[in-house]
This record gives C-alpha cells, structure tokens and sequence, in this order.
C-alpha cells in the first residue's frame, strides 16, 4: 500500500474555496478512470479503501455556507454511501450515457462528506473486461492535482509520485502588472459563446476524444514547445470552426479562456482547498495559420512563466485581495475553463492497467464550459463538459483533433524557419 502523507486542514479556507462554496448549487468536479482488467468487486473496493481513507484530510471535511468554512466530520466514513456499484453492460446502456447520469446525480448529503466513487463494470466481450471509476467531491474541498494524488493514494497499487508540484518563484512587478490588466479589467464585450449568458441550465454531458500522448509529445518536440501550448493552439484552432458552423450569423470575435495554474507545492500534495490560480489566455478572433496561432498562445504562456505569474497572483489574490472576493462573479469574465493535467505512471489498480482518463466539472450559475486535457502514459483525452446551453460542443472534441493534424502538416513550413522565442521551453507541465 502506498505511503500516504496527512495534512492538516488549514483553519480558513483559501479565496478559491469560499467561492464555490456560495455557488448557487454544488459544483461536483472530479475524475473518470478507465481500467483495462477484470473488475473488482464492490465489497472488495470498500475493503481496498477502508483503511486508505483516514489520512486524507478532503475526504472528512463538510463545506460550511454560514462561516464560509470547513467542518471536519467526527465519525468514521461510511463506505456504503461513499463506493457505489453502478449498472454494468447488461443494462443495455452505454458507458459513457452512464457516466453522464452519474455526474449529474447529487453527492452525499450532510451528515456525510461531499464525495463518491462510482464502479461501472463491462462482463467482458470475447473475453476482454474494463472497468471504469468515477470519482466525484465538491470542487469547494479540493482541485484537480489534489484529486489525482488523493485518487493515487486511494487506489493505486504501487507509490506513485504527486502531479506536478509547483516550484515556488518570487512575485515581480511585471506579474502584478499583467495580474491587474486581467482581473480589474472587463474583457471586450462579445468574447464569449452567444449563449453563456444564461444560467447553468442542467442535462451536464461529457464529450471527449482520446489520442495518443506520444502525437502531442511528437507535435510539441516538433515545433520546440511544451504539451500545453500545443494543446491550447490546437483549442485555439478548432473554436473559430466550431462557432462559424454553430452561430454562422454570429461572428466570432475571439474569446477569453480562463487556464488554471496549480501552485501546490511539495509538502502540501494532499492538503484540502484549491491552490491555484488562472491565467486569462486570449484566444485569436478567427482561423489562422497554425504558426501563427501558435505564436500567439506562446507568446503569453512563455511570458508568463517568465514572470512568476502564478506566484504573483496567488500572493495578491489570497493576500490583498482576499476580503473583496467572497461571491461568485454574477458576470462570468471567461467564456470557457482549460485545463490540463498529467496523471503520474504507470498506474495500475489491482493489478490491471490505467489506459485513460478524463478530469470533469459540472458547471453552476453562470460558469463557463469546461475543457480539459488529461494524460495518462498511453492515452490523452480532450474532454468537454457542456450542458443544453452548448448543445453543439459535442462537436469540439473531434475539431481539436483534426486541428492537431494541421499542426502537424505546418511542422517544418517554411523549412528552418523556428516558432518565435520557442528555446528554452517553458516550465509549464511537459
């Protein structure tokens, strides 16, 4: 069993983590694992956990809405509300429609903690089983990098390291200079999908393609940029074409995307909260040639980095600012959330292989849609959570993929000639 590290909860909660706790409705946010072996069974899963559960801090904690705080629950966990079974092949039901209702379904209620996993079972065609997991809490106790170590400590089966902690840098001028442009400015007006100016309207969907993790490192060693950058260009490509085919009286005048940047550091990997901040990524206002596209993605994620932006942020969001942001924004400033996460390996979950997986927010009041990009070692999914406001992002997904292939059929055009300031990389995620 792998060695899991205790943190203690901090005694006030961080600006992130005050916010969804005034969301309207619970934001349940977590990650879907797909497993390549025979599934356990339920009662064996709750026995897998029984005794990993103690040391991590989120797992035992109830959002409080009247101190804008956290309670810690004093009774022993109960498994059998917390690690569910859900309905298997013979239902006659697709995995993915499954998971759909899954993520729609209310988490536990007080007195339990705000959190579940979910076992969907195949009973195996010509001899060949998966499984997949479905772990869901309140966004209010814990982010992504949180919920993929807490997911590492809960099932794998071997010690598995933190997903990339952050290296702590000194705050600058030009960080809070560039920190101030975006957060006490109103971006442009019409940067953002025709129809999320509506309230989060239900029916919340998943839709995702998977392809290879060694394309993305080929395109990104390619054209001398990180993983990141290449994932963002290609989003960056494929939204124009998405909106011209869904909104074609509409035109599309570019939008604001909000790209999380975690600053957990080592020593605090399974500490409860969400430590992290977002960058505002401008996106161009219609299709270019991908090396331009590209340039401009890196152009903000290099000088970012360059400036200790996140460290800065995160300095002024929770030491300056912190008695101003109490309440979610009522005018969302982004149109959409990209995110990107790479799961540590190899991973395997009594015995049997993690082949993907896929991060997921359900959105409340008026956040934006979704995005995210999730790595395991073989396997990357672009997923896309959406609801009946988006009906058409099903479509977005595949866009994403296709515009890999027109960076891929830019690699080298013209020849010699490299992507503006592209050495040294960026210390953003490979």
């Amino acid at each position: 069993m792998p060695l899991l590290r205790n943190a203690d909860a901090p005694a006030v909660p961080g600006v992130a983590d005050r916010l969804f706790i005034h969301y309207d409705r619970t934001v349940a946010f977590g990650l879907v694992l797909d497993i390549d072996g025979a599934p356990p069974g339920i009662d064996a899963l709750r026995e897998h956990l029984r005794d990993r559960t103690g040391p991590l801090v989120a797992l035992h904690l109830l959002p409080h809405r009247a101190s804008s705080g956290w309670q810690r629950v004093g009774r022993p966990l109960d498994l059998t509300v917390h690690v569910r079974q859900g309905p298997d092949d013979r239902s006659g039901r697709a995995r993915d429609e499954l998971t759909n209702e899954l993520i729609r379904k209310d988490l536990p209620q007080p007195p339990h903690p705000p959190w579940d996993m979910w076992l969907l079972a195949n009973q195996g065609n010509q001899g060949h089983h998966w499984y997949r997991i479905c772990f869901r809490m309140d966004h209010a106790l814990c982010d992504g990098v949180g919920a993929a170590y807490y997911l590492a400590a809960l099932l794998a089966d071997q010690e598995l390291p933190a997903p990339h902690l952050h290296r702590p840098a000194r705050p600058t001028l030009a960080a809070a200079s560039r920190f101030a442009r975006n957060y006490l400015r109103r971006p442009p007006r019409g940067r953002a999908w025709p129809d999320l100016s509506a309230d989060y309207q239900g029916g919340a969907r998943i839709a995702y393609v998977d392809v290879p993790d060694d394309r993305l490192l080929a395109l990104a060693r390619a054209w001398g940029v990180t993983v990141n950058d290449v994932y963002l260009t290609a989003l960056a490509l494929a939204l124009p074409v998405w909106h011209s085919r869904e909104f074609p009286e509409s035109p599309f005048l570019g939008l604001t995307a909000a790209v999380p940047l975690s600053v957990r550091t080592s020593g605090n990997e399974g500490a409860p909260g969400n430590h992290v901040v977002s960058m505002d990524l401008a996106l161009p206002r219609s299709p270019s040639d991908p090396r331009h596209c590209l340039e401009a993605v890196l152009k903000q994620t290099r000088q970012a980095a360059h400036t200790g932006y996140r460290d800065t942020a995160h300095f002024l969001i929770e030491r300056v600012l912190s008695p101003w942001l109490t309440r979610p924004n009522p005018r969302p400033r982004h149109a959409l959330t990209a995110t990107h996460l790479k799961l540590p390996s190899p991973w395997t979950v009594f015995g049997s292989s993690l082949t993907a997986a896929g991060l997921f927010c359900v959105p409340a009041g008026k956040m934006p849609c979704y995005v995210s990009l999730t790595r395991t070692a073989a396997i990357a999914r672009l997923g896309v959570v959406h609801d009946r406001r988006t009906p058409g992002a099903t479509r977005l997904p595949e866009l994403w993929r296709n515009a890999l292939s027109e960076l891929e059929s830019r690699v080298g055009r013209p020849a010699g000639e490299p992507v503006t300031d592209a050495c040294p990389p960026s210390p953003a995620p490979p």
